[in-house]
């Protein structure tokens, strides 16, 4: 590129431009020269001029209402002629190119003096011309007129900017010089987007058309607003000149003599008029397409990479027979299940922001669900619900140690409660292939270019992922109900962690009778000693009817309530008296002697009252008597007596060897659910992925290929039925391929 001769550099832009041209919006920048100026500037007289023909259309009001890409091209050729990129023909007679021009616009842009963007391409070959393209733009106006529509200067203007606004262009800003500069249209279109003048050449015409006095020597040298460019004059043939068909050669001779014979311009004349112009803009347009030239490669082999990523989006044509049909669908469900495969599999979507697909997965079973595993524990099981199974398990018989009944129904419980966060981690890998599915029926382009198709295969896939779910759920469930149905006290971690638990059990057991039969002992000592240490003893019995018997236990008054306990040392009573709602009397036992306390108690119900009685009795009616009034006026004491049994409600209390048994059966609890715990913290996401995670990836080819039925014609042409948006996209990305391979193809002839 660099070795290039300047003048091929041009002719090369050219072919890029018209390779781009069948495109809306071309996709590179291209260098070029925009020509900018009011309806009244002579811009069109500017670029006949530069061409050496009348060509363009004349008239009243707008009359470049396409932007016209003009590419000079300079070749010794016998005879002038013009082309049209779109006409496949050689035009001789330039009125014949004005009238063609006239139809093309009005073709595309009406018959009512609107305006439109799609360009007009027009190559003139001869040899009196330099390589030079320019695009012709309408010309800026201010008032509708006529039928134009009311917002033409705003349509006019918004076409004139997206052109000027590209890095890429030079503009030829045209301004009148029998006006004030600083109210050119032109000059303040450029302004705007190229506020420094770095990129503007400034053309001032009808100089000769100035109050007779006055020039535009300040505006020239630039004076009065700089461009980086300059300014070049120009004088354009008058309305007379045009009307008489005046010869263009003999217009820039009476150009080249006005600047020469003027006092003002004859010092700068070498550097004004149409040849120097030209000359001027070839060289500038040359350096910029050689300045820009490597970067406008790079891109368009980027945008033709891009094009082909979209093309294969939408794919190729529709099939029109049921056997090109059913191979698209099947590739379309292949392609898909294929994305699904690779995402499951690690190989896609790598997000810095979220985990996703089976790293997400793997998140919900390490951390979420063994979170809420972990955190269960014997602790939801309060003391006095284990003593109370423990005693319902033994029933009426005494036990030692613990018993394997009141173990299961607790441990059960446990292990029970494991469903909900069992099955609330099926539901969360649910949900996450849930999404994926979705994100891969949105993303796979085979799927996607078919709105019915995406539609049954996305309802299918629902379908699928559901009753997958359903089928690890029940599995789960069976895991939990596996571990219920039958507790494996064998295990030989838990028997031998029983068997330590049960010996310290027996070795505490042992220490704690010898404890309470020395206080025994020391208890009746103090009876024969006749000694009192702050509580009343006394040998009683008390009548139980029926079936008449006695049976000895022990008095404790605390806080207005008789205690009544089975040994002296015990802290928590198995019946429970209260003092100030009963009344107490003496009455004659057996043997006649007043020595029995009957103590009523009135039980007030909703609908009548009832009376129950509670009869003690001591050795002696002195005995009887002194608690007559202990119970009459309650303070602490302690008395062995008989109570007849009464039934044994749930006690609040424990006493020390139910806390040291509610204990062991705790830690064997705990130890047996912390077996279960890991167990199923390693079977549940087994399970998941056998059940859910791998059977869904497994059958989701096979189902959606039976559910779809791939042999019927009608089926067929309905699930490949494009939409007319996916259809005109398609269209468009292949001609932006073609037109970038197309460019592709002229830059390799560099």
């Amino acid at each position: 590129l660099v070795k290039m001769p300047l003048n091929e550099l041009i002719p090369v832009m050219n072919k890029l431009q018209e390779a781009f041209a069948p495109l809306d919006i071309p996709p590179v920048d291209l260098p070029q020269i925009a020509v900018v100026g009011s309806q009244s500037s002579g811009k069109s007289s500017v670029l006949e001029s530069l061409v050496g023909y009348d060509f363009l259309p004349r008239g009243s009001g707008i009359c470049t209402r396409r932007p016209l890409i003009l590419q000079l091209l300079h070749e010794e050729i016998p005879q002038d002629y013009a082309e049209f990129a779109h006409i496949n023909k050689k035009f001789t007679s330039f009125d014949e190119v004005r009238r063609t021009i006239e139809v093309e616009t009005d073709k595309i842009a009406g018959t009512n003096k609107s305006v439109s963007k799609e360009p007009i391409i027009l190559r003139v070959h001869s040899k009196s011309v330099l390589n030079l393209t320019l695009v012709d733009l309408p010309g800026l106006t201010k008032v509708p007129v006529g039928d134009q529509p009311h917002n033409i200067s705003e349509m006019i203007s918004t076409m004139v900017r997206e052109f000027i606004e590209k890095p890429n262009c030079i503009i030829l800003a045209v301004s009148a010089a029998n006006q004030d500069i600083a109210n050119s249209d032109g000059l303040q279109m450029a302004r705007m987007v190229d506020p420094d003048g770095s990129r503007t050449v400034g053309v001032l015409t009808k100089l000769d058309l100035m109050d007779q006095g006055t020039d535009a020597r300040d505006v020239l040298e630039g004076k009065v607003y700089p461009l980086k460019h300059g300014y070049i004059g120009v004088v354009n043939r008058s309305q007379r000149d045009i009307d008489t068909s005046k010869p263009m050669r003999e217009a820039l001779k009476a150009e080249s003599l006005f600047f020469q014979k003027h006092h003002a311009y004859a010092a700068i004349s070498g550097e004004q008029g149409i040849p120097y112009l030209s000359r001027r803009l070839n060289n500038i347009l040359e350096n910029h397409i050689r300045l820009h030239m490597p970067e406008i490669s790079k891109k368009v082999k980027y945008l033709l990479r891009e094009a082909y990523e979209v093309q294969e989006r939408y794919g190729g044509e529709c099939g029109q027979t049921q056997r090109e049909q059913r191979a698209i669908v099947v590739s379309a469900i292949h392609r898909f299940c294929e994305q699904y495969r690779e995402i499951m599999q690690g190989n896609a979507k790598n997000s810095t922001v979220a985990l996703y697909g089976p790293a997400r997965v793997r998140e919900i079973f390490l951390k979420e669900f063994r979170k809420d595993i972990e955190e269960m524990d014997s602790e939801e099981l309060s003391d006095e619900d284990i003593h109370t199974a423990r005693r319902n398990a033994v029933g009426v018989r005494a036990d030692l140690f613990v018993p394997n009944s009141a173990f299961e129904v607790l441990v059960k419980k446990l292990i029970q409660k494991m469903e909900e966060p069992a099955t609330l981690c099926v539901r969360m890998v649910r949900d996450e292939l849930k999404q994926v599915l979705e994100d891969v029926t949105n993303s796979c382009n085979e799927i996607g270019r078919f709105e019915e198709l995406k539609e049954r295969v996305n309802a299918e896939c629902m379908r699928l992922l559901w009753d997958k779910t359903k089928e690890a759920g029940e599995f789960v469930q069976n895991i939990i109900d596996m571990e219920v149905a039958y507790i494996n006290t064998d295990n030989p971690e838990f028997d031998k962690f029983r068997s330590g638990v049960y010996k310290l059990m027996a070795a505490h057991q042992s220490h704690v009778e010898q404890v309470d039969q020395s206080k025994e002992r020391e208890m009746k000592s103090e009876l024969k000693d006749g000694k009192d240490k702050n509580r009343s003893v006394v040998e009683a019995e008390y009548l139980l009817r029926p079936p008449d018997t006695w049976r000895t236990h022990y008095l404790k008054i605390v806080d207005k309530e008789l205690l009544i306990l089975v040994n002296a040392t015990d802290e928590a009573a198995v019946r429970t008296v209260p003092l100030e709602s009963c009344s107490i009397a003496l009455k004659a036992a057996d043997d006649n002697r007043v020595r029995v306390i009957e103590i009523n108690i009135t039980k007030r119900g909703f609908i009548s009252s009832s009376v129950e009685s509670v009869m003690l009795r001591f050795s002696s009616p002195e005995q009887a008597e002194k608690w007559e009034k202990k119970l009459k006026d309650p303070a602490n004491s302690m008395l062995r007596m008989s109570m007849a049994p009464q039934t044994v409600l749930r006690t609040t209390k424990l006493t020390q060897r139910e806390a040291l048994e509610a204990n062991v059966l705790r830690q064997l609890l705990e130890y047996y659910f912390k077996i279960v715990r890991q167990s199923v913290m390693d079977s549940i996401p087994k399970a998941i992925m056998l059940k859910l995670v791998n059977s869904l990836q497994d059958h989701l080819y096979p189902h959606l290929m039976e559910s779809i039925d791939t042999d019927n014609d009608e089926v067929l042409a309905e699930l490949t039925r494009e939409s007319e948006e996916v259809f005109r996209k398609r269209k468009e990305v292949q001609e932006r391929v073609k037109a970038l391979k197309r460019a592709i193809q002229v830059m390799q002839e560099l």
